[in-house]
């Protein structure tokens, strides 16, 4: 499991350009999760500061020129969803780094089985935080051929999903319920 403290998530979030910061309190107390997980999970705390932590503003900071990664693919279709101003909630955020073998190929209805192993579907801002502080710490694209459902429903009844993070940046996208590719899985959040 790789385990960011609350210190290591600011410092990425230094070399992105995102603002937000932990008080010294929550770093004293972020500094390890409580959850003891397999290697596949990533584990990382964001602040109650946590204004403006959502996918608008994080595609503001980072930007979409594909030239300079971390990136957001630029397509405007989510500019005016909901989904995308919803900021991350304070607190830890265990999520798998790569999509569940299981899921590929699953309509989302899927993750209804997701609960009885403790794990649910993860929010986009999550996985976009999730992908942006692997990426700023490691200089590893995750994700690259693959997208997750998330938790959100987009206009048009679609299903938000993020994913295939590459050389044109990360793709955020919504698809019907019943939607199935080979490039589509869950990247689930582990819940306690």
């Amino acid at each position: 499991m790789i385990s960011l403290p609350a210190h290591e998530v600011e410092r990425r979030f230094g070399v992105l350009g995102i603002p937000n910061r932990f008080t010294p309190q929550e770093i004293a107390a972020l500094t390890t999760t409580d959850v003891v997980l397999t290697d596949d999970v990533i584990a990382f705390p964001t602040p109650s500061s946590n204004t403006g932590l959502n996918i608008l503003i994080l595609r503001e900071l980072i930007g979409t020129d594909p030239r300079k990664q971390p990136s957001f693919f630029d397509h405007p279709w989510y500019l005016d969803e909901s989904f995308a101003k919803e900021d991350c909630p304070a607190g830890w955020h265990h999520l798998y780094l790569s999509v569940l073998p299981d899921s590929i190929s699953q309509p989302i209805d899927y993750s209804n089985s997701l609960r009885e192993r403790g794990l649910e579907l993860p929010s986009a801002v999550e996985v976009a935080l999730m992908l942006f502080l692997h990426y700023a710490g490691t200089g590893e694209q995750l994700l690259q051929k693959k997208h997750t459902w998330c938790k959100e429903r987009a206009t048009m009844n679609r299903h938000v999903t993020v994913g295939a993070f590459g050389r044109n940046g990360l793709f955020v996208s919504g698809h019907p319920a019943e939607f199935t590719s080979r490039g589509l899985g869950i990247c689930a959040k582990v819940i306690r």
